[in-house]
């Protein structure tokens, strides 16, 4: 009986796990998106902050968001 290892055989059990590999690496991807683009917002307020109030110090935090960002 070889129904325990039904999903080392071939057959309709191994595109499932396929599929939910992939909504894993979808959701993981989503949630780098989401923290990519929150770096880039806090990276854009310390570039303006440091532009209007002419603090230059916040230039570099700036960076390291930007580079977080990528």
């Amino acid at each position: 009986n070889c129904s325990y290892f039904k999903h080392f055989t071939p057959g309709e059990t191994s595109e499932i796990f396929e599929v939910t590999t992939q909504k894993e690496y979808s959701i993981s991807a989503a949630a780098i998106a989401i923290f990519s683009v929150g770096f880039a917002i806090i990276g854009t307020i310390c570039v303006l902050l440091s532009f209007r109030k002419k603090r230059d110090y916040l230039l570099r935090p700036a960076s390291m968001f930007y580079t977080f960002a990528g």
